[in-house]
């Protein structure tokens, strides 16, 4: 249901032969679309980096970008084909949708897994409801999110 939604809403689309393949992983381009899309950012920016001067998601990623939502791994390298992380896609979330700090730290049986850059964004996104951890008390932060896993991200997202 979140994926028609978002496919209704023009937010995600599918792979050029006709499915959407919820349980592949979703690259650090592909969720960087999704935001864009469902903030309807207008194109704007200039960034861009060495390895997206010829991606399809060029001037998405410059558009997130601009309004802060992406960086790269450093100046020069986003990493537009490489799988989103949880934490990465926790990271994209809070920026987009401005969260405010919380005071409370998640409490995931593998906590001391979320990278110290990512230890507030997981709280916020947790705390909003907007992300969750598994049924096994994990958050699995360095663990690839599928597709289906982003879409119902921003469907909790959008409200």
């Amino acid at each position: 249901n979140n994926i028609k939604r978002l496919f209704d809403l023009g937010v995600v689309t599918g792979r050029p032969d006709g499915t959407f393949k919820p349980n592949d992983n979703i690259t650090r381009a592909e969720f960087a679309a999704i935001l864009v899309r469902a903030f309807e950012l207008e194109q704007q920016g200039d960034k861009v980096f060495t390895d997206t001067a010829t991606h399809w998601a060029r001037e998405i990623i410059s558009t997130a970008a601009y309004h802060g939502i992406v960086s790269g791994y450093d100046q020069n390298t986003f990493g537009p084909n490489d799988p989103i992380t949880r934490e990465q896609m926790a990271a994209m979330v809070v920026r987009a949708a401005q969260l405010v700090p919380v005071r409370e730290a998640p409490t995931f049986s593998d906590n001391a897994s979320i990278s110290p850059w990512a230890k507030e964004t997981v709280a916020k996104v947790t705390a909003s409801g907007i992300m969750s951890g598994y049924p096994d008390g994990t958050f699995r932060p360095q663990g690839k999110a599928t597709r289906a896993e982003a879409a119902t991200v921003v469907v909790n997202l959008l409200g």
